[in-house]
């Protein structure tokens, strides 16, 4: 007993000596809090909603943002967005002139933002402008365009000189609660694809970039490392670009991912990668609470989105500054259209299938039916006889809730785009396809709309069936058109037939025709079958000589319908459930083999005419082989 004394005062001493160890390590521990957003698209005012009562309401706003903001602030906070800040409602009419967007990212206190692919929805000539009007504003946000490019010619470095006019830089160190914070900016390569024009700059690959920048940072001191990256997440790893950033380049603590409007309610950790996504329109505020550890390490130690609920009040000051800006709207968009900001064109008795629903759910929705309806309707009211209308998910921006529906909401819905005279808002055009090739834009929609959901069509005009078990480009079994009378018929492929859509999927037959290397070939023709690969030429008119604006198209149609007592158009039930314009068939026997594509026939062709090879090799074989045995009996013979 006496000899196991010793041993128990050694062991309290260890214990009592490795205390303040323990303390000290604790105490060298450093927390930050990050406070981000992405895709905000422009909300600068409340926007309408439903809440999981399908009631409406309103939540959103830069207003309400800013209250939230300040409630999670403190004095170890890093605020940032991760790109899209702009494009989305009616301030896009301010984008060159005003740069509403940065300028009250600066007035809420943002740190750093990022380039979107919707900045450059107005090409790189606006996106200068842009700058430079907001970097007359003061404060705005530091704009991270990491793997932006500049080439040497002249307008290359104009744009450039305006990135420098704004302050952009390619990396920055940000010290907070005395931790070095290394911040940079990226662009997806899925966002890269959905940009409207960057010419004449580039991209450089992300991943080099981004192992680049970390370097870049480490060397200037940083201990932590957060990039914004305009990416998105995925629910399959292989196409999630932010997971496999965070993998290719582990040194990355945090990704502040946005581009695929993602809402996590928990972080995705990804080696030692945290990444975060608060959705989209500024629905939440994300708050994560970061441990410096020690040993250089870091630990998520909280992680929280904040609505931007109807009950948060609005920031008084923020909310003059919005205010502001949507004044200069009225002035100086809206008044020369004679149309009003909360101007009422129309009652809705019921919530549409929301713009959500268009990407996630393969099939028909209600906000796609009357978009296109409104295409052919104003395309009649200016005497352009067009019979079939196509809109696709990714310009379906919003939908109508129940109740007023705005001029304000009304852009909303249609809200991207300029047209070529800089004039706010995708036009319309009007064009001739041959029957066999609107067969293959209806092949398209079954084929690749589930992987790409932007691209699923909505129809006017048209309709089809499909089964989903038959090969792509040869889902869709049969294709009929409706007349101007109502009455449907199957489509006749080498018939010509008007349509009209917007000028951004009129452009995407060209993309169509490059990315498959002429397989597949969709291109606008003339009254007289002639083609022009140059959609300006196609963009339709109105009767004032005019280009046909696809938001006032639904405007427009909104207010056409019968009137209340209050002399207010209200949009009739046929729109209360979504028509049946793509019908899915059992498969079978029958189903699977009816009506083959041309797609179809050529590969059968080519499995046939493996088949054939490989029955005539097998069959020389046999006769070599026959002939062999003969040849070794005669031989047998003889001897």
């Amino acid at each position: 007993m006496k000899r196991r004394w010793p041993i128990f005062f050694l062991t309290i001493l260890l214990l009592l000596l490795s205390v303040p160890t323990a303390a000290y390590a604790e105490d060298s521990n450093k927390d930050i809090r990050i406070l981000f957003t992405h895709d905000l698209h422009s909300n600068i005012l409340p926007y309408e909603t439903v809440d999981s009562q399908s009631n409406v309401t309103t939540m959103g706003g830069y207003a309400r943002l800013a209250t939230l903001i300040k409630q999670n602030r403190n004095d170890s906070t890093l605020l940032v967005d991760a790109g899209d800040y702009s494009m989305g409602t009616l301030f896009n009419s301010l984008y060159r002139t005003q740069a509403p967007d940065l300028a009250l990212l600066g007035q809420l206190g943002y740190d750093a933002t990022t380039l979107g692919n919707h900045e450059f929805d107005y090409g790189t000539e606006a996106l200068k402008s842009d700058l430079l009007a907001a970097a007359k504003t003061n404060p705005h946000p530091t704009l991270l365009a990491s793997n932006l490019v500049f080439g040497e010619d002249d307008d290359s470095k104009s744009i450039q000189q305006a990135f420098e006019t704004y302050g952009s830089l390619k990396t920055k160190i940000i010290t907070k609660n005395g931790v070095k914070i290394g911040v940079f900016g990226l662009m997806g390569k899925d966002a890269q694809s959905f940009t409207a024009d960057y010419a004449p700059l580039s991209f450089a690959d992300v991943t080099d970039t981004a192992k680049s920048c970390v370097e870049d940072l480490k060397s200037q001191g940083a201990q932590v490392i957060i990039c914004l990256s305009h990416s998105g997440t995925e629910e399959d790893i292989k196409n999630s670009e932010d997971q496999q950033l965070a993998k290719a380049v582990p040194d990355i603590d945090v990704i502040v991912s946005g581009h695929t409007h993602t809402t996590m309610e928990s972080p995705i950790t990804e080696g030692s990668t945290t990444i975060v996504s608060a959705g989209w329109r500024g629905q939440n505020l994300g708050v994560l609470d970061l441990t410096l550890k020690a040993d250089g390490s870091t630990a998520v130690k909280d992680y929280a989105l904040k609505a931007s609920a109807n009950s948060i009040p609005q920031d008084e000051s923020i909310k003059k500054f919005a205010e502001t800006y949507k004044a200069s709207v009225q002035t100086n968009f809206l008044t020369p259209l004679g149309m009003q900001y909360d101007g009422v064109l129309a009652i809705s008795n019921i919530n549409f299938n929301s713009s959500e629903d268009a990407l996630q759910n393969f099939g028909n929705n209600n906000i796609g039916d009357i978009v296109t309806d409104s295409q052919l309707y104003y395309a009649k009211q200016n005497g352009i006889d067009a019979t079939i209308a196509v809109t696709c998910a990714g310009l379906i921006r919003d939908t109508i809730y129940k109740g007023d529906l705005t001029t304000s909401q009304v852009f909303n819905i249609q809200s991207l785009g300029e047209s070529t005279d800089g004039s706010t808002g995708y036009p319309l055009v009007d064009f001739y396809l041959y029957g066999s090739e609107i067969k293959t834009l209806c092949q398209l929609d079954p084929a690749f709309s589930k992987m790409i959901p932007d691209i699923q069509l909505s129809l006017s005009g048209l309709r089809y069936t499909y089964n989903d078990s038959r090969l792509p480009m040869d889902k869709v079994i049969s294709v009929d058109v409706q007349d101007s009378q109502g009455n449907w018929s199957p489509i006749v492929d080498d018939q010509l037939y008007h349509m009209t859509c917007s000028k951004y999927l009129a452009d995407m037959t060209g993309l169509i025709t490059d990315m498959t290397k002429g397989l597949v070939t969709l291109t606008p023709r003339d009254a007289n079958g002639n083609t022009n690969t140059d959609t300006t030429a196609f963009i339709s008119k109105t009767k004032e000589g005019k280009e046909a604006k696809a938001w006032i198209a639904l405007a427009s149609y909104a207010g056409s319908f019968a009137k209340n007592e209050s002399g207010i158009s209200v949009i009739p039930a046929q729109y209360n459930n979504a028509r049946d314009t793509k019908t899915a068939v059992s498969n079978s026997m029958t189903t699977f083999f009816k009506n083959p594509s041309i797609y179809a026939l050529a590969l059968y062709g080519i499995i046939l005419g493996i088949v054939l090879i490989v029955i005539i090799i097998i069959l020389v074989i046999r006769h070599h082989k026959k002939g062999g045995r003969r040849n070794k009996k005669r031989l047998s013979d003889k001897l």
